[in-house]
């Protein structure tokens, strides 16, 4: 007779957390970033965790590898169990060999996380040889290069040798991307790792992620792009308040959500298909800003001597006219020269040749004595909130030194604070924090802030709400509207999110190797593009709940 087989048992999960909280003690008390979560992440398996900016995502993924600073940070209770290991409770010499090589992370702020004092290059190898020192140093070359170019860095070679401010937040990010990929661990961390890219390299990162998912690594993709994880996720955790409130495969949680928070970051989502603006019908006699033949290039230095053996072309003969009142798009691949033009127009990168002229008065900005004036007005919010605000000062003095310093401030400092962070969704009691106790999102809103609290009328806004979640995404995005019309206020808004610059453009350009390559109105560009880049761009994009979108992805893995 024969003898049924035994049920076969499901393997167990490669990470456990069971009961997990942490918390924080801060001058006003202790606050609970993470309350009682249990989850677990299976071989192969790609885990995302979203919820809004502050829910406890990012404070949930760096406590994996007790990477949150204590203090003030603190896990009070729970277990982190690593194929059998507590990671809770693993001494820290124990945690440095699993660091990296068994469990990778990709940090949301690759400014940060990069060394600003040794070649990318460097990084890559010393990654490799910090777990395997009797690896030589050309093999790790050579495989720091091959990565490189895997995420998308063209001139692998030569970029490799450039340090992390020479390259743009996308670039910076695929660096990030590579030296974890690259040493192929186990489990990978990724804390918004698209967050930075456009929607091309990003489409490259997910084909990698999923080749790697077929080696069995697995994923916990934090992030708040939903469509990110439409495409990526095999299973959703729904963060709020500190807490998992909904958990399920992709499609239940797309589909069918329980809960109307879910349902809330589903339908903040934007997509190509929204309205965009009408046509502006009124034209100033005189645009706010205007820029002619606008050329920046940076010179590639080679040898001991330094060299200049050629020229970057960053920016490579921009015009554009932006009236008062209106909002120029500028949407395309990283590294086009998006964030060079922003910078050029505020005289933060020099101009090598061209004309630009504000309310119809000549700048110079290779002269910082002669911008000194027009600071003011000409305002910019960065792409990396972190590297740009001063971790030194609270946030009061963070918002009210440039209303000092150009006479704009009346009445006392904390009001002025107080006015400009709930303006930006942020409680007035905030004000004494510092940059590094607040969430990617948050810190973000506050450099809207600072940008707003001395009054200007032009604005560069450089992937200004690209760190945000969908639901403050959307709320920082009508605030701008409404500062705009409120104060007749212009942006030139970069972005590599397609979806938002069709939502608030008048006017918008799609730049490629430092030119334009096609302008008009979103419905024009977006609606019916006739370039062949704008139309990949255009299919590149996520679309959340599109099933063929999914099996599309899969199938090129």
């Amino acid at each position: 007779m024969i003898q049924p087989s035994p049920p076969t048992a499901s393997p167990p999960p490669l990470l456990s957390v069971r009961d997990l909280s942490i918390s924080f003690r801060t001058d006003d008390g202790v606050v609970r970033a993470v309350d009682q979560i249990s989850f677990d992440v299976h071989k192969g398996e790609i885990l995302g965790l979203v919820g809004e900016s502050g829910s406890g995502k990012t404070v949930t993924g760096m406590s994996l590898l007790r990477l949150v600073p204590s203090p003030p940070g603190q896990i009070q209770s729970g277990h982190i169990l690593f194929e059998g290991r507590d990671l809770a409770r693993l001494p820290t010499e124990a945690l440095r060999s699993i660091r990296g090589r068994e469990i990778g992370v990709i940090f949301q702020e690759p400014m940060t996380a990069l060394s600003p004092l040794h070649p990318v290059g460097r990084q890559l190898v010393e990654a490799q040889q910090l777990h395997d020192p009797r690896l030589p140093h050309a093999k790790a070359w050579t495989h720091a290069i091959e990565w490189l170019e895997r995420v998308g860095i063209a001139d692998a070679e030569e970029r490799a040798r450039a340090y992390p401010h020479q390259f743009s937040g996308g670039m910076r990010q695929r660096v990030m991307i590579a030296m974890t990929l690259m040493l192929n661990p186990k489990l990978i961390i990724a804390d918004e790792p698209t967050t930075a890219l456009d929607v091309t390299i990003q489409k490259q990162i997910f084909e990698l992620i999923l080749q790697m998912k077929r080696r069995d690594t697995a994923l916990l993709f934090i992030t708040h792009d939903m469509g990110v994880i439409w495409e990526l996720c095999d299973r959703v955790l729904v963060m709020k308040d500190a807490r998992i409130v909904e958990s399920g495969t992709a499609e239940t949680i797309f589909n069918r959500p329980e809960i109307p928070y879910t349902r809330k970051l589903l339908d903040a989502v934007p997509r190509l298909t929204d309205p965009s603006r009408p046509p502006a019908t009124e034209q100033a006699d005189v645009p706010l800003l205007a820029a002619r033949d606008v050329c920046t290039w940076f010179p590639v230095r080679r040898g001991i001597f330094a060299r200049t053996t050629g020229y970057i072309k960053a920016v490579d003969g921009v015009s554009l006219t932006i009236p008062p009142g209106q909002v120029f798009g500028l949407v395309g691949e990283s590294g086009s020269g998006k964030t060079t033009l922003g910078r050029t127009i505020l005289g933060l990168d020099p101009m090598r040749s061209g004309v630009l002229h504000y309310r119809g008065q000549p700048l110079n900005p290779n002269s910082s004595r002669a911008m000194y004036p027009y600071r003011r007005h000409l305002q910019m919010i960065f792409q990396d909130p972190f590297s740009s605000l001063n971790p030194r000062l609270n946030i009061c003095d963070l918002l009210t030194e440039g209303p000092a310093l150009h006479g704009l401030l009346q009445g006392e400092t904390e009001e002025l604070a107080a006015h400009w962070l709930e303006e930006v969704g942020l409680a007035a009691d905030m004000m004494n924090r510092y940059p590094h106790e607040f969430s990617g999102g948050q810190r973000q809103r506050i450099c809207v802030a600072r940008a707003m609290a001395v009054q200007p009328d032009f604005i560069v806004c450089d992937e200004a709400v690209s760190a945000l979640d969908v639901t403050v995404q959307a709320q920082i995005i009508d605030l701008l509207m409404a500062l705009k019309d409120k104060y007749n206020l212009s942006y030139l808004f970069i972005s590599h999110d397609l979806s938002v610059i069709k939502r608030i453009a008048d006017h918008v350009a799609v730049m490629r190797h430092g030119r334009f390559v096609e302008e008009g109105h979103p419905n024009e560009v977006i609606g019916a593009p006739q370039h062949p880049y704008t139309r990949q761009l255009i299919a590149a994009v996520p679309v959340p709940g599109d099933p063929a979108r999914r099996q599309r992805l899969a199938a090129r893995t």
